[in-house]
């Protein structure tokens, strides 16, 4: 798990294999590894695997069901010390 991440902090998804899922603010829920099942469309798309890729139990709007999972790589945080810089640079001029 990246230090960039906790249960409960917001992400916004940049990129998932549900198109409205993009965009999206998400509440993290859970960290977990995940393998990604591409070849057998009738099992689950991504399954946990302890030799993963970092991933987040999230939930979110309608357009984001819950307990949908996102790879830790295609989120963005929120909040925090790890928000763009340039989001810092206005609190501090309006601070």
């Amino acid at each position: 798990m990246s230090n960039q991440f906790k249960p409960g902090n917001l992400a916004l998804i940049i990129k998932h294999r549900f198109p409205p899922a993009v965009g999206r603010c998400v509440e993290l829920v859970r960290f977990v590894l995940v393998k990604l099942n591409r070849e057998n469309r009738a099992a689950p798309y991504a399954y946990e695997d302890p030799n993963g890729e970092p991933a987040w139990v999230v939930t979110g709007t309608n357009d984001v069901p819950k307990g949908a999972i996102c790879l830790e790589r295609h989120l963005i945080p929120l909040r925090g010390d790890f928000q763009p810089e340039q989001q810092k640079s206005r609190e501090v001029e309006h601070g």
